[in-house]
């Protein structure tokens, strides 16, 4: 098998300013140019010619397994990215939320872990086959599917991904790196059970439940079941009455005994 550069899904100066055609050009258009080139050195004649780079990062050691893993998660990482804002889906807002706490948390949790990677690495966040979401530090090469995750969205924190724009500030990077971030498609990657037992709970939810909204009546915030307050650890589909007591109002502070159903 030969391997090639994949097609870019957008213009190399699309992502600017929080990465610039520059970055852009050396990384997709030389970093990864440089695995395919020396991937296919590796493996043709070999008995690898014939293997997937999935085959070949579960399979395989060494020079192998780096090219290859590169090839693989650099395509995955460049594919994550969009210069058009994407909201997240309710389905990965809920489960997010579910297994972090909520989507605030989880990003503090995914730009700790990507900094604090010693050297070059990759920052995962990815789904076990119970369908829990997980943060996974990655060093050099290294891919959450050889430990049987699913990868589902990815940060490079190698220095090749951000030093000609940010220098030494990774963690600057790993913020702007918010903005770009194609949610629907990491909401596609998750595994179909898991979504289709979400929607299913969702129209219980909304079949079966008070799914009344209910508003502050000190400063007119309106809580709707359907969207619940993922910031405050409450899921889409939470009827009102399902809050915990000590919940109070994301916009002045005030208990639930301070909301009245919405006439």
């Amino acid at each position: 098998m030969i391997f090639t550069l994949p097609p870019l899904p957008y213009a190399m100066d699309a992502l600017e300013p929080a990465m610039s055609q520059e970055t852009i050009e050396y990384h997709y258009g030389k970093h990864l140019q440089t695995y395919i080139d020396n991937l296919n050195r590796l493996t043709e004649g070999t008995k690898y010619s014939g293997l997937s780079l999935e085959e070949l990062i579960l399979t395989t050691t060494g020079p192998v397994f780096n090219n290859a893993a590169q090839v693989w998660n650099h395509t995955f990482f460049f594919n994550t990215l969009t210069p058009d804002p994407v909201e997240m889906p309710a389905e990965l807002e809920f489960a997010i939320t579910r297994d972090f706490g909520s989507v605030e948390e989880f990003k503090v949790k995914f730009k700790k872990a990507a900094t604090d990677i010693f050297g070059s690495g990759w920052a995962w966040l990815a789904q076990d086959e119970a369908g829990t979401l997980h943060i996974i530090q990655e060093s050099n090469a290294g891919n959450p599917m050889r430990a049987g995750y699913k990868p589902l969205m990815t940060i490079d924190v190698w220095e090749h991904a951000y030093y000609i724009d940010y220098r030494n500030r990774r963690a600057e990077f790993i913020e702007k790196c918010w903005g770009l971030i194609h949610w629907e498609k990491v909401a596609q990657r998750m595994h179909d059970d898991i979504l289709i037992a979400h929607i299913a709970d969702m129209a219980e939810a909304k079949a079966g439940k008070d799914m009344d909204r209910y508003v502050c009546i000190t400063c007119g915030w309106v809580y709707d079941p359907s969207e619940g307050d993922p910031e405050s650890g409450i899921a889409p589909g939470t009827p009102f009455k399902d809050i915990p007591e000590e919940w109070v109002c994301p916009a002045c502070g005030v208990g639930k005994e301070y909301f009245e159903k919405e006439r």
